[in-house]
C-alpha cells in the first residue's frame, strides 16, 4: 500500500546533478501546476500524478525511471510500484529542495565566528550563502534587485527563514512592537498568499549553505509576481525599482496576513514610519463689491449704474477672456482688487514605508571639454526635504482640478512641507533619478554622497512630547550601575528590549552587572538615537548621458 515504506533498489540510479528544483513546479507533459507535482531524480523532469495512466507513471514505466519526489510535500516515491521511501542518503535532496532552519542557525547567520564562510556545490564551485546570485530572466533584474536587498534585512530575513517546513505546525513569531513591549504570534506559513511563499522559498534557497548550484534562478517568484500584477510586472519589460518595490511591499504585507492596522505584519513592524505633512494651498477669492457701468439713455446723457458683483461665469482668469481680474470700487472710491490669494494650511500625519527624496537638476551647460557635468550632492543637501521647515512646491493634482470646488476656488499651488515624527528599524530611502516625458525617459546623474554605517538622522525627527519624554531618559553612569539592584538592573534592560539578556541565568550579581555595563556602554548610546547603517544599495547600471543623449532604457 502507499502507507508502507520500503528499501527501494533503484537510488543508486539518482542523478543529482540534473537536478533543478527552482523552475515553476508544473508538468511537462499536460503544463498544469499544482499540489501534486512529482520531479522525477533521475532526469530531472517534472510530472503530474503517480496513479496510473498519469504522466509520471507512464514516464516511470517508458524510460525505467523510479525514484520521484513529491515537489510539495518533500516525500520519495518509487514507481510504478508506488510505495514510499525512506532512505538517510536522501537527506541532500530534502535539503535541496526545501531548505530548513533551526533556531540556533538562523541566530548564527551574522555570527561572524559561527559562520562556516563558503560553500560548494555539486560541481565544487564556492558561493557565500546569503550573497548568492539571482539570474536575469530577460529584463527581471529589477526584481532579483529587490529579493537581494530584502533578503538581508534581518527582521524579514528571520522571519521567513523559520519556516518549520511542508507538514509542520504554525510556528510562533517573538517580535516588539511600537510601544516597546514584546508580542508573540502564531504564524500560519501554509496560509500565505503564492506570492508570499514564494519569496520565502527564494530566501530560503539564498540562505542555503547545501544547494547543488552556485546560482538561483527566481522563475517562481517571477511568475507568481506577473499573476500577481495581472502582467504589469513581467519578463521582457523593465520597470522603475522603487515603483515595483512599493508594490512588492505592499502585497508582502497582505500576503502574510497583514491588515490595514499599523505593525500587522512583519513588512510594517520592520518599515513603516510616520511622516507629518502640512500642506499650505493658496486659493482665489473674490471680494464683495458693486460693479458700476457707464450707460447711455434715450436722450444720449451718461448715467452710472451699480449692479452686484456675480462669480458664476467668471472661472476664467486668463488676459483676453473677459473675466479676468477687476477692479472694483470700495466705499472710499478708492480701486481694489477684485480678486486676492488666500493660503489655507492643513496637517495630517501619514504612514510611509520608503522615503522619496528629490535630487537637484542636472546642470545645462556642459565642461570645458564638451563633456557632461556631473555633480555631486551630499546626502544631507538631499534631506533637507524632510527638516521640517523647507516647504516645496507642487502643484495642484489633475483630479482635483476638475473638482467645481478647486474650480470655484481657483486654487492654483500646493505648498507642502514634511516632519518625520517616528523612523522605522530599517529605512528606505528613494533616490527620485527618473522623470518621464512625451518622448524618453531621462536620469538625472547627480552622484548623492553618503555615508556607510552612522548615518545620524536625529535631527530630522521630530516625536511626540511623550516620546521626547522617554528618550531625555539619561544614560546610567558606571556607578549608578553598581549601585544598583539585581531588580533594578533587569529594569534597566526591559526598558530597552533586551529581555534576552534580562532572563538569561546568572549565578552571580557580578555577572549581571558586567552585561548591563556592556551594554549601557556599547549598545545603549545608539539605541537612543537614530542612527542606520547601510544594509543595501540599489543603483542603475546606466549611461551618465540623459534624455536623447542616452539612447538606452534605464
Amino acid at each position: 500500500s502507499n502507507s508502507n515504506t520500503q528499501t527501494c533498489p533503484y537510488l543508486d540510479t539518482i542523478n543529482r546533478t540534473l537536478l533543478d528544483f527552482d523552475f515553476e513546479h508544473s508538468c511537462s507533459i499536460s503544463l498544469q501546476s499544482g499540489p501534486h507535482v512529482y520531479g522525477c531524480l533521475v532526469c530531472g523532469k517534472f510530472f503530474r500524478g503517480r496513479g496510473q495512466h498519469t504522466p509520471a507513471y507512464t514516464h516511470s514505466v517508458d524510460t525505467g525511471h523510479s525514484v520521484f519526489i513529491h515537489l510539495a510535500k518533500g516525500t520519495f516515491h518509487c514507481l510504478p510500484d508506488d510505495y514510499l521511501i525512506k532512505d538517510a542518503s536522501l537527506k541532500d535532496i530534502s535539503n535541496a529542495l526545501h531548505p530548513l532552519y533551526t533556531a540556533q542557525e538562523i541566530r548564527n547567520l551574522d555570527d561572524s565566528e559561527e559562520t562556516t564562510g563558503l560553500a560548494r556545490d555539486l560541481f565544487g564551485r564556492r558561493y557565500l550563502p546569503g550573497f548568492i546570485g539571482l539570474n536575469n530572466l530577460n529584463q527581471t533584474d529589477y526584481m532579483n534587485v529587490v529579493v537581494q536587498a530584502l533578503a538581508h534585512v534581518r527582521p524579514v530575513r528571520d522571519f521567513f527563514l523559520s519556516y518549520p517546513g511542508p507538514n509542520a505546525p504554525p510556528s510562533v513569531h517573538t517580535y516588539t512592537n511600537k510601544k516597546g513591549k514584546t508580542k508573540t504570534k502564531v504564524v500560519n506559513h501554509h496560509e500565505f498568499s503564492h506570492l508570499a511563499q514564494c519569496f520565502g522559498e527564494l530566501v530560503r534557497k539564498m540562505w542555503s549553505n547545501r544547494r547543488f548550484k552556485a546560482t538561483v534562478d527566481p522563475h517562481m517568484l517571477v511568475q507568481a509576481v506577473s499573476v500577481a500584477s495581472k502582467k504589469k510586472y513581467h519578463i521582457g519589460k523593465q520597470v522603475d525599482v522603487a515603483e515595483f518595490l512599493a508594490w512588492f511591499l505592499h502585497q508582502l504585507h497582505v500576503g502574510v496576513g497583514g491588515t490595514k492596522k499599523s505593525g500587522s505584519s512583519i513588512v510594517h513592524e520592520t518599515f513603516q514610519g510616520a511622516v507629518e505633512v502640512t500642506t499650505v494651498q493658496r486659493r482665489r477669492k473674490r471680494r464683495k463689491g458693486r460693479k458700476r457701468k457707464r450707460v447711455e439713455d434715450g436722450e444720449g446723457q451718461q448715467q452710472v449704474e451699480e449692479e452686484e458683483d456675480s462669480d458664476e461665469n467668471d472661472q476664467d482668469d486668463r488676459i483676453g477672456s473677459g473675466d479676468e481680474e477687476e477692479i472694483v470700487n470700495n466705499e472710499d472710491g478708492k480701486d481694489i482688487p477684485k480678486t486676492y490669494m488666500k493660503e489655507t494650511s492643513t496637517t495630517t500625519t501619514t504612514n510611509f514605508l520608503q522615503l522619496t527624496l528629490d535630487i537637484p537638476e542636472k546642470p545645462l551647460f556642459k565642461d570645458d571639454n564638451g563633456g557632461l557635468v556631473i555633480p555631486q550632492e551630499p546626502l544631507v543637501s538631499v534631506l533637507s526635504k524632510f527638516d521640517g521647515m523647507t516647504f516645496s512646491d507642487a502643484l495642484a493634482s489633475q483630479e482635483a482640478k476638475k473638482t467645481q470646488e478647486t474650480v470655484e476656488a481657483g486654487m492654483t499651488m500646493k505648498r507642502k512641507r514634511y516632519r518625520v515624527k517616528e523612523l522605522p528599524p530599517y529605512l528606505i530611502l528613494h533616490l527620485a533619478r527618473f522623470q518621464k516625458n512625451n518622448f524618453t525617459v531621462e536620469k538625472n546623474p547627480t552622484i548623492v554622497i553618503f555615508p556607510v554605517k552612522n548615518l545620524d538622522l536625529s535631527s530630522y525627527v521630530f516625536p511626540s512630547e511623550k516620546e521626547e519624554k522617554k528618550k531625555k531618559k539619561k544614560v546610567p553612569t558606571e556607578e549608578e550601575v553598581r549601585n544598583m539592584s539585581v531588580k533594578d538592573l533587569k529594569k534597566v534592560l526591559m526598558e530597552h528590549n533586551r529581555s534576552d539578556l534580562s532572563n538569561q541565568h546568572y549565578t552571580e550579581k557580578s555577572e549581571l552587572v558586567e552585561t548591563v555595563l556592556n551594554f549601557v556602554t556599547a549598545s545603549l548610546p545608539d539605541l537612543l538615537t537614530n542612527k542606520y547603517d547601510l544594509v543595501a544599495n540599489i543603483t542603475h547600471n546606466t549611461p551618465a548621458e540623459v534624455g536623447r543623449e542616452g539612447r538606452r532604457n534605464p
